[in-house]
């Protein structure tokens, strides 16, 4: 995990490797015949690369580059993204979602079993009236329950489940009459 935020450098370095190894996996698929699962990986980049122009528009710089550069930051957990966004978030909601977010995953990466792999679903939807973000956390770690709060009181903080194997909550934003 990095504590600090990534420079511009280590984004491209990643992106780049990540980028490479997909066509690796692509040349060596094509190699062995394997068509089909050429195909899958083209439209995992595909759908990937859709996803992160769709991110782009909560036009909320801090949480934005947040979700971006999670994976690289905490390469312990395999991050999934999902997003449905059809309007931007509130600019006041910017640092708050994004330290949250930040500390849940820390808050789990102190503890993590390494020999479990770890997984998390972020799943952003902003529309007109609402900002719902959910976020599921499944591995093995021995964190006692996270307690930190958000730190607005337009966002509210839904903990539907926590174990040490599974932790599923709710980041919701009204917009209506903002």
């Amino acid at each position: 995990m990095t504590e600090q935020p990534l420079s511009v450098n280590e984004v491209l370095r990643f992106m780049n490797h990540d980028f490479l190894n997909q066509l690796q996996l692509i040349k060596t698929n094509l190699a062995l015949e394997n068509v089909e699962e050429a195909n899958h990986v083209v439209t995992n980049i595909s759908t990937k690369c859709s996803q992160f122009f769709q991110i782009n528009g909560l036009n909320s710089e801090q949480l934005v580059e947040w979700l971006h550069t999670c994976e690289w930051r905490f390469p312990s957990i395999n991050i999934t993204m999902e997003s449905d966004i059809s309007d931007s978030s509130l600019v006041e909601w910017d640092v708050p979602l994004r330290d949250y977010l930040e500390s849940t995953l820390q808050h789990v990466c102190e503890s993590i079993d390494p020999m479990i792999d770890q997984s998390c679903t972020i799943h952003v939807n902003s529309s007109k009236n609402n900002l719902v973000i959910e976020v599921e956390l499944n591995g093995k770690w021995c964190s006692p329950p996270f307690e930190t709060p958000i730190y607005t009181t337009d966002l509210v903080v839904t903990h539907e489940h926590y174990s040490d194997i599974l932790w599923r909550y709710r980041v919701i934003g009204s917009k209506e009459g903002k």
